[in-house]
């Protein structure tokens, strides 16, 4: 089973709090990946005020980790944005090769510790782009989110609250997302969907915000 990831990391100012654990469960990620069978590629999406393609469908084996050259917090926050590129861009490419050779699964993971703030694209046009992906194509999304109601945002934009993590905004909520983050799409490699960030994961972001 071959499974598309499309990551939507938030590299704001604010995130410069967290830098270097999101850089090390991002890569933490990508190596617990690798060890899963069947086939994966990787896209990232990096956004603050502006949205950039880091790299796009690069075989999990080979796809980069996150260094001081490719992560580089700072600006506003351009959620919609982002999410809004990400979905458009990751639909276009798949649309663009032979049926044969499309991902089984897509799953798009959004990680944020932000509220939009910076963004051209409505909340609406995103949210009808995730409708789209979920109801017609059976795209996966996950939203973890710091600093915010994350269900609440999540919800905004199509994504089922149970699909959405409140992150908490330190070291050790960073890792623990990124941990309860790979097991999700651990998941949906296996069996095509995600159950939900669990009561366990939760729970494990509350002590985060308790240390």
């Amino acid at each position: 089973m071959h499974t598309q990831i499309t990551f939507v990391l938030d590299s704001s100012g604010s995130m410069s709090a967290i830098e270097e654990d999101t850089k090390g469960g991002f890569n933490t990620f990508l190596r617990d990946q690798r060890d899963e069978p069947g086939t994966a590629t990787v896209t990232l999406y990096d956004f603050n005020t502006n949205v950039e393609l880091i790299y796009e469908k690069y075989p999990i084996e080979d796809a980069p980790e996150l260094d001081d050259e490719n992560y580089t917090p700072g600006g506003s926050t351009a959620l919609h944005d982002a999410i809004y590129r990400a979905v458009t861009e990751t639909a276009e490419r798949i649309d663009g090769v032979e049926p044969t050779v499309r991902p089984d699964n897509v799953i798009v993971v959004v990680l944020t510790d932000g509220k939009e703030n910076a963004s051209e694209t409505h909340q609406e046009r995103v949210r009808e782009q995730v409708r789209v992906r979920r109801e017609e194509h059976g795209w996966e999304f996950l939203f973890i989110g710091a600093n915010q109601d994350a269900a609440l945002t999540a919800e905004s934009m199509g994504i089922d609250a149970d699909k959405s993590l409140n992150m908490a905004h330190s070291g050790e909520g960073a890792q623990a997302a990124y941990e309860s983050t790979s097991e999700q799409v651990r998941e949906a490699r296996q069996t095509g969907q995600t159950s939900g960030y669990s009561d366990a994961d939760r729970q494990r972001q509350e002590d985060a915000r308790d240390d």
